[in-house]
């Protein structure tokens, strides 16, 4: 079926979302069950029998999102791994930048023990996550030499 151009790009986008929102929900239900991390817990409070619900749901979710795309030619987008790490890392680089001494000054007094000790930390993170973004960044040849 021909649809006018910003219906299908808005329709695209609509049901991009829709199927990483879908594929979060069957990851956490197939994958992050009871799963524990340094600052985060995951505590399974879904029976096997909704489980088994949901992921029925969201497969029938699946089939209308492809019968849709396939009727209307909506547009795939296409990301590159790559891409989607260096946005993940810009994002937590402004996201620790934050949380630095000088600007947890907003929510009060930062004793100096404390600023001692994070910034340090953070800083360390910072690089960390700046040669996580190099190493994305570089050249295919650039990637062979650093392996």
């Amino acid at each position: 079926m021909e649809i006018p151009r910003n219906h299908k790009i808005r329709l695209s986008v609509s049901m991009q979302i829709l199927e990483d929102t879908i594929t979060e929900v069957e990851e956490i239900i197939i994958k992050d069950a009871n799963r524990s991390r340094v600052m985060m817990e995951t505590i399974d409070n879904i029976s096997s029998w909704e489980k088994a619900r949901i992921l029925r749901c969201t497969e029938e979710i699946k089939k209308l999102i492809n019968h849709m795309a396939q009727k209307l030619s909506l547009e795939k987008r296409s990301e590159e791994t790559k891409s989607q790490i260096l946005g993940s890392m810009a994002i937590q680089w402004v996201n620790l930048e934050e949380i630095k001494s000088r600007r947890l000054c907003g929510y009060g007094e930062v004793p100096n023990e404390l600023r001692e000790f994070l910034d340090p930390q953070v800083d360390r993170i910072m690089s960390l996550v700046d040669e996580i973004s190099k190493i994305v960044s570089s050249k295919e040849k650039d990637a062979e030499i650093l392996r």
